[in-house]
């Protein structure tokens, strides 16, 4: 499926901005907006696009994309990277684009964010990617950052975190 130049125009005239456009050869085409009203958004969306869309309302306020920092990374089973990344509330994972070779696996990550957002908590989120071999002895190096990523264990210290979350709730 193609979205025009004119697609975008029309929905932006209806008060909803779309974001990005992901095809899937298993899934329908999904896209990402945000408008002021979530009910109306997908129904000025589907009623453009047609009822074959998946859409996902990323919100009210127009969002941005950005690059963002990978802080660790683990091989939870072969050929499953788990990559995280620190994100705050009203964002989330946008895209991970991974390139591999014999000797390290680079990814770049971008997160979509509303254009206002105050700053607030941090929270690690897990993100995984499916790699074409087990990992081995390959670097994970992150192109946002141009540097490695260091190996995370999300094991190690998990009574600790537990507890100091605990500590915080209550």
């Amino acid at each position: 499926m193609t979205i025009t130049t004119e697609d975008r125009a029309a929905l932006l005239k209806e008060g909803v901005v779309l974001h990005s456009v992901s095809h899937y050869e298993e899934h329908p085409t999904q896209v990402f907006v945000t408008g002021p009203d979530e009910a109306r958004a997908r129904d000025v969306v589907t009623t453009r696009l047609g009822n074959e869309i998946e859409v996902t309302v990323c919100g009210d306020t127009p969002r941005e994309v950005r690059p963002r920092r990978c802080y660790g990374q683990m091989e939870r089973e072969p050929g499953r990277l788990q990559l995280r990344y620190e994100l705050q509330d009203e964002e989330h994972g946008d895209q991970i684009i991974v390139a591999e070779d014999d000797d390290r696996v680079v990814v770049f990550g971008t997160v979509c964010i509303p254009i206002d957002l105050e700053p607030g908590p941090i929270v690690g989120h897990p993100f995984h990617v499916y790699l074409d071999r087990p990992l081995g002895d390959r670097a994970v190096f992150d192109a946002v950052a141009n540097a490695p990523v260091p190996y995370f264990n999300v094991y190690d210290g998990i009574e600790e975190r537990v507890a100091a979350l605990r500590a915080t709730s209550t």
